[in-house]
């Protein structure tokens, strides 16, 4: 009993390395407070992620379920811990060198940065619906606090409470769907969940159906689709621009994590050519396709009218979400593959855009798109890497945006029957570049405000070229990526 303990705990190392980060952070804030406003706690945050990143590649190579079935060490495990690292790790460091985040709230934000993505990592290896509602709570109520970072911000609070009221709504519908699923299949865990439904042989009543709607409510919610998307471009205007930043990315990712292992391990069964297929029965396939649509829609013409940069890339982000939507329709490995490819580059692109925004905001202390005029003259490496970024998000060739869109249109043209979708994916690309450009064409074509004589610190030009590399490589090589997205598939339970 004890070594298994030990096994269980050791499979679950990342987010106990982290865990010790937290209560050294925790300790050290209360017995040198003079460390809150020096970089320790950013230092600290850094290499704790570093060390979960590492850990993350040692252990469980096998994939297996630990602690009763609820969680479980695989191939998508391990991908998502990958990128909740890279994320938190990139965002720390930018939020360090924000004048929205004070040398006084510094240890702070860590903590709750940290928290965050312990939760995040929850979601992501949890197979047992009560584990998932944990970790998503665990996400979404310290959510609610970055985002209302700025006490004494009336956006900031505004932004915090409607992301507290949105988000009770959403776990509540959500955990009544966990409890419905409960009462009709007698387990909270997926395998158990995904047997029982296929012993009804497509016998499936309007309970199963209800639990469904609300389920998929509190997960829409996590990633923003259609039709739960509505917290996004206010939460994103409001809260601090690394806390958006992160916000964009990492809780995102996290609910396409449990989005996309309760698709494959509870409404799917794997196929011997190693795909999947849905349970008789549960025909999904056409309301991911509309979801997909309405949720590119939505994003792409909402972002049109905007003149908050940061609200055109949260509408962006409520855009991109659809695209990724769009691989799960086929149920193909060419299609979860390309979502895997697409996740990587959105990080990179999205985290990148994100970062220019902060350090307009830094310069001119609001990000509306007159801010950004003249600065791709005056800080040159700050507009060849925004337009790196806007680039690629539009999805131009080259740039590792157009390879995603490109896989996940391709595997949706491929299954056959569902064309329309990936030319309107194709259309919304082309919206898309409208809305984006404007931001090129103040940044490169408007005379700035005035004449004062701006530059890029080194800080941040180290972070917006480290991003701006592999959103340019991954246009042009990208095979080891997808070699790596076909082995992560290849080690699901």
């Amino acid at each position: 009993m004890l070594g298994e303990t030990l096994h269980n705990i050791k499979l679950l190392a990342p987010e106990v390395c982290l865990t010790l980060f937290l209560c050294l952070l925790f300790v050290v804030d209360g017995i040198l407070p003079k460390m809150r406003t020096n970089r320790f706690s950013m230092i600290t945050t850094v290499v704790g992620c570093l060390a979960a990143l590492v850990l993350t590649c040692k252990v469980g190579q096998t994939p297996e379920a630990y602690f009763g079935g609820m969680v479980v060490n695989d191939g998508l495990t391990k991908f998502f811990r990958y990128f909740f690292y890279f994320t938190a790790a990139v965002s720390c460091y930018l939020a360090f060198g924000s004048n929205e985040i004070e040398k006084q709230s510094r240890m702070e934000f860590s903590l709750l940065l940290l928290c965050t993505t312990i939760g995040m990592g929850i979601m992501a290896t949890a197979s047992n619906l009560l584990v998932l509602y944990m970790g998503i709570e665990m996400v979404s109520i310290i959510s609610f606090v970055m985002a209302g970072f700025k006490r004494d911000n009336l956006r900031s609070n505004e932004a915090s409470f409607k992301y507290l009221v949105f988000g009770g709504v959403a776990s509540g519908l959500m955990i009544y769907g966990f409890s419905l699923m409960y009462g009709l299949t007698g387990s909270l865990n997926y395998p158990q969940i995904a047997a029982y439904l296929t012993s009804t042989q497509g016998n499936l009543g309007l309970v199963f159906w209800l639990a469904l709607v609300l389920i998929y409510g509190g997960l829409a919610y996590k990633i923003s689709a259609f039709p739960m998307h509505f917290w996004a471009p206010d939460v994103y205007e409001g809260a601090p621009t690394p806390v958006a930043t992160f916000f964009s990315v990492g809780p995102k990712a996290a609910g396409f994590a449990a989005f996309i292992r309760i698709f494959l391990t509870v409404f799917s069964v794997k196929t011997a050519e190693g795909n999947w297929q849905m349970i008789n029965g549960i025909s999904l396939a056409h309301v991911i396709a509309i979801i997909s649509a309405l949720t590119m829609l939505v994003g792409n013409l909402s972002a049109i009218g905007q003149t908050n940069v940061k609200r055109i890339l949260a509408f962006s982000s409520i855009a991109h979400v659809g695209y990724m939507l769009m691989g799960l329709v086929t149920l193909d490995r060419s299609g979860l593959t390309a979502i895997i490819f697409y996740l990587i580059a959105y990080c990179a692109m999205n985290l990148g855009a994100f970062w220019v925004v902060s350090v307009v905001s830094n310069i001119r202390g609001r990000e509306d798109l007159d801010a950004f005029r003249g600065l791709g003259w005056s800080m040159p490496v700050l507009g060849t890497c925004m337009a790196v970024f806007i680039f690629s998000l539009t999805g131009i060739p080259m740039f590792s945006g157009f390879i995603g869109k490109f896989l996940i249109f391709g595997s949706v043209i491929k299954s056959g029957g569902f064309l329309w979708l990936a030319l309107l994916g194709v259309l919304n690309s082309v919206v898309s570049l409208y809305y984006y450009v404007k931001i090129l064409k103040s940044m490169w074509l408007d005379k700035p405000e005035s004449q004062e004589s701006l530059s890029l610190s080194f800080y941040h030009a180290v972070g917006l070229v480290g991003l701006a590399i592999p959103t340019i490589v991954l246009g042009l090589y990208f095979t080891p990526i997808l070699e790596f997205a076909e082995r992560t598939l290849s080690n699901i339970l």
